[in-house]
């Protein structure tokens, strides 16, 4: 199976259909299901439904949707202008008026068109009419919209149609799968059941005229996108017409323990294919909690899974999996691994005879099932299978029937080599009891359901040690046509609800087994290593033993068991209580004795550096936080964790607030804890900084030797030490000098004076001091991902560093910030995730009209990797874009933080800065001292001109290894009035003017200017 990969690529649209097909690929690769088989897709003449925009184009359809049947009557809609219900209302932006599926509007290829009946999120819909009495069907048509990707539109996976006399009871008509498959672009897919050509499902294809007062149809819907359904029409006549049958109803439920699962009730799943850290190899240690209880100190006590699945995903040549990406030598690799000596397969003979030693079980066998890898259809060097032999190819570009034809031999050769590695070695504890089909849906590709057709006829035709086998399969939950699977001759299938993987509404297990019911397969259950230690993912795997107990399946159905590598065994052998009764949960749930577990968690006390923590402190970066934690009711058994802007916390661990591993702004602890259920409760902290914590950087950093030179280190504490005269004085003045700090650390960088890591650090703090122009503004963006708050724009700007906007999966995708008013900009910053763009521009405006480019000739602007700054030429406005032309991976664009500054303005900065002047009168003595803001060395000359303009002094002196100066002189005569001082240095184009008063009325009191 494909979940050990990154997990968000199976919600992906591509993931449904391995490839984005174009629509007439996708026709030519349908695969009719065995009733189909009995009337072509397309008979000659006849136009395929699923390229009709309006069904009442179809051939034969008059302008009131009138259309001939196979005996030759006329048949009407009978659903014009019903009513209907709905198993869940409409989204509230796209609401049902009231009969607007069968008002006979047909809405345009445009989710704007308000004929379009809108759904999103949540459970398989359905919608039932009521005839009004026994009537005669002979087809149905339900019309969808695509207008996928740009505005998050998909046509549904499967549509299915039922009939019914009771509205409680209902028989199958039809299962259909989307034809077209998802694809960019608007445009509408009818979905079609045609009793002339198709037959009743659960009658057979003789049967053409369903007999019945109620009609259900229902439609999947994603995780992400929306589903957008506008006329259904049913066909027919009134009464009863020659031919009309009334539907035999089946009671949805799960596919049982027994023959078809050869008696296998809990299968569990060992991925012994090629993993980090030798978890691919599993010993006689690992196997025996996955095929046993074992207690607290790991004595055997019960039974676990009473069967194994042994499957492996990737091979160990990079690039390779057993998903259809393996070639010959991938595939022998596997089984020499699995069946070698001391390898998998021993180790769980081993294993299964300990446990039923230790049970006093002589002769019971573990059931054993073994993977078939994917003959993927884009191999076209597989190797060969016969000693000089062709290599195989697998792709249609030989032919579509060579290509079937060699994919079919590469499996007969896996089965014949399973089969006499198997009777080789001759397991007395284990029983080989059938085979899994490792591809998770079925192709849409022509051969596909051909080729499993093939693999299960022969597999059903063999035996392995005298014993029939069985044909295993796991869909997941976006797989193609998995309602045909007993079509194509699988025995026993579990469906993957995927709910464990990504963030869904609990309802997806809901829906899972009411689908699965309705196949009438049963549900996989799904955990991995994560929730020892992630609330989330804890209270996930709760919610699934939960619903098991709820929806019958923990005591009705087969069930499958996917642990990732190893959470079985960590929680068996775990010493911590919380993590261990994972474990006896499972265990519970396999004899059927767990009861739902829902109660609330305790509160929590949480405490920062040994204080108690209350939220929204703001902190120097200069120190260091901790936090602990202890539950008010310790039961044992729930688990607190915890993250630290988004990452595992463990308690007690040091984080310091400044350097490598802080960051300035907010930060957030989330604490979970988890029982029954889930809460989690965030807490706030502010790293903050100022002139003076700058200084002690630069300080700290001139020890470390992050400057090649004094003058540089002079310069930027005399930048800072005019900061702090004014800073809770003068805002305006502050920002004109760290506007100047930051001038300085740019001169000083270009000039190789300061080093990468005392400039990044120092620049952060001016980015902090500046401000984000963004910060908390109100902002816009063409799309959201899935619509999922979690992603939404305003995320982008919120100061967290955990939190991030994503976009659908978009190359024309906008991120928009209001400013509230026209301000100043001259820098961006954009801290992207992963999913980043390629290319993209940034714009202005003032009115959100006319755009202009902030980049010379409309420049377009390469992304890189992590956080990047965006330098340009001054501008004033309101608002800033940023416009999306190319993204850089398969997803779309996902921001941490999106910044605007204003960093210029530190041309108002003179060379000589922070002149003081004192004045002793009494004594006629004048101290004059000030600042060199380059930081050099260097001569200050000082000339004074008394009230009448005459030459006072004119002295010289040397700038201290500070970067100040100092004169102190003796005024002549007793002249009162304004005096005039001029200072200068060989660097400065003009000198500074400070002027001071001298009042010989006053003698005897000195005071500052």
């Amino acid at each position: 199976m494909k979940r050990s990969r990154q997990w968000l690529a199976l919600v992906m649209v591509a993931i449904m259909i391995v490839t984005m097909m174009p629509i007439a690929q996708a026709e030519e690769a349908l695969s009719p299901t065995q009733t189909e088989e009995q009337t072509p897709a397309n008979p000659p003449g006849e136009a395929d439904p699923v390229e009709v925009t309006n069904p009442s184009d179809l051939p034969g359809a008059g302008t009131e949707g009138v259309i001939a049947s196979v005996y030759g009557a006329v048949y009407h809609n009978l659903a014009a202008g019903l009513s209907y219900e709905w198993s869940q209302e409409p989204e509230v932006s796209y609401p049902d008026e009231g009969n607007t599926l069968t008002d006979g509007i047909y809405g345009a290829s445009n989710r704007s068109d308000v004929a379009w009946v809108g759904h999103h999120l949540g459970k398989t819909r359905e919608v039932v009419f009521d005839l009004g009495a026994k009537k005669s069907i002979t087809g149905i048509k339900a019309n969808f919209l695509e207008d996928w990707p740009t505005n998050n539109v998909l046509v549904p996976l499967t549509v299915s149609m039922y009939v019914s006399d009771d509205k409680v009871n209902w028989g199958l008509l039809k299962d259909n799968a989307t034809q077209k498959l998802w694809n960019d672009g608007k445009y509408t897919e009818t979905y079609v059941w045609d009793g002339s050509k198709d037959g009743i499902k659960a009658i057979g294809p003789d049967a053409k005229i369903a007999h019945a007062r109620y009609v259900k149809v229902t439609f999947t819907m994603h995780t992400r996108a929306m589903t957008f359904v506008d006329e259904i029409e049913i066909l027919g006549e009134d009464g009863k017409v020659a031919g009309a049958v009334t539907v035999p109803t089946l009671t949805p439920k799960f596919l049982a323990a027994g023959e078809a699962t050869a008696g296998i009730e809990h299968l569990g799943l060992l991925y012994n294919g090629q993993y980090a850290n030798d978890l691919g190899i599993w010993t006689k240690e690992r196997i025996i909690p996955n095929i046993s209880y074992v207690d607290k100190d790991g004595k055997i006590k019960d039974r676990l899974f009473d069967g194994v699945l042994y499957l492996g995903i990737n091979s160990p040549n990079p690039g390779r999996d057993f998903g259809g990406r393996a070639y010959m030598e991938d595939w022998k690799w596997y089984l020499d691994k699995t069946f070698a000596v001391g390898g998998d397969m021993d180790a769980l003979n081993e294993a299964a005879k300990e446990v039923s030693d230790a049970l006093n079980e002589s002769g019971v066998k573990e059931k054993v099932v073994l993977m078939i890898p994917d003959p993927g259809e884009s191999i076209t060097n597989f190797g060969a299978v016969e000693q000089g032999g062709e290599s195989l190819n697998f792709n249609d570009s030989v032919g579509k029937e060579k290509a079937l034809a060699n994919r079919e031999k590469a499996v007969q050769w896996w089965l014949q080599q399973v089969k006499s590695r198997w009777e080789a070695k001759g397991y007395a504890n284990l029983e080989l009891v059938g085979m899994y089909w490792f591809e998770e849906q079925i192709s849409t590709s022509q051969s596909g359901p051909d080729l499993i057709r093939s693999v299960s006829s022969t597999l059903h035709d063999m035996q392995i040690s005298g014993k029939d086998l069985k044909f295993f399969w796991i869909p997941h939950f976006f797989a193609y046509k998995a309602f045909m699977w007993k079509d194509v001759g699988f025995d026993a299938v579990t469906i993957q609800p995927n709910y464990f993987f990504e963030p869904t509404d609990i309802e997806r297990l809901e829906d899972s087994a009411n689908l699965a019911k309705q196949y009438g397969m049963s549900n996989e259950l799904e955990f991995d290593d994560r929730m020892l230690t992630d609330g989330v993912f804890r209270e996930r795997y709760i919610d699934y033993l939960n619903s098991g107990a709820k929806t019958g399946l923990m005591k009705d159905g087969f069930k499958s068991y996917y642990q990732g590598n190893n959470a079985v065994y960590n929680t068996a052998v775990s010493k911590d209580p919380a993590t261990r009764v994972l474990y006896d949960w499972l265990y519970q749930f396999v004899k059927g004795t767990y009861q739902v577990n829902e109660a609330p968690p305790s509160e929590v006390d949480v405490q920062m550096n040994g204080n108690p923590f209350q939220s929204g402190l703001k902190l120097p970066d200069s120190e260091s936080v901790s936090f602990t934690w202890k539950l008010r009711t310790d039961d044992g058994l729930t688990k607190v964790t915890a993250t630290y802007d988004g990452k595992p916390y463990t308690a007690g661990t040091v984080i310091p607030l400044a350097g490598k591993l802080g960051k300035l702004g907010k930060h957030e602890l989330n604490i979970t804890v988890t029982a029954g259920r889930m809460v989690t409760k965030s807490y706030v902290i502010e790293a903050t900084t100022s002139a003076s914590g700058m200084k002690a950087l630069v300080d700290r950093f001139e020890k470390a030797k992050q400057f090649t030179n004094s003058a540089t280190v002079r310069s930027l504490n005399n930048y800072l030490e005019m900061m702090m005269r004014y800073e809770g004085n003068d805002a305006a003045q502050v920002t004109k000098y760290l506007q100047g700090f930051n001038a300085k650390l740019d001169e000083f960088k270009k000039a190789g004076t300061i080093k990468d890591e005392a400039y990044n650090t120092l620049k952060e703090s001016v980015y902090y001091l500046i401000g984000n122009l963004a910060q908390n503004k109100t902002v816009e963006a063409s799309s959201t991902e899935g619509n999922n708050a979690n992603y939404a724009p305003a995320k982008a700007v919120d100061g967290f560093p955990a939190s991030r906007w994503a976009s659908e999966y978009v190359d024309n995708t906008w991120f928009l910030v209001d400013l509230d008013e026209v301000k100043e900009m001259d820098t961006v910053r954009i801290d992207w995730e992963y999913a980043r763009a390629d290319k993209y521009k940034l714009l202005v405006s003032n009115d959100k009209q006319n755009w202009i480019n902030v980049m010379p000739n409309d420049g377009i602007i390469t992304a890189h990797d992590g956080k990047e700054t965006i330098q340009f030429n001054p501008v004033k406005a309101r608002y800033m874009k940023l416009q999306g032309i190319k993204r850089a991976t398969d997803y779309g664009y996902s921001i941490y933080e999106f910044g605007v500054y204003n960093l210029s303005g530190a041309v108002d900065v003179k060379g000589i800065e922070g002149i003081q002047v004192k004045v002793d009168e009494e004594a006629k003595k004048v101290t004059i001292d000030g600042l060199l803001m380059n930081g050099v060395l260097t001569n200050v000359k000082l000339k004074v001109l008394d009230p009448k303009g005459k030459v006072q002094l004119e002295d010289e002196t040397k700038s201290t290894v500070a970067g100040s100066f100092q004169f102190t002189f003796k005024l002549t005569g007793n002249l009162k009035g304004t005096n005039e001082a001029y200072l200068s240095t060989g660097y400065m184009s003009e000198p500074v003017k400070v002027t001071f008063e001298y009042s010989k009325e006053n003698p005897g009191k000195g005071h500052d200017k």
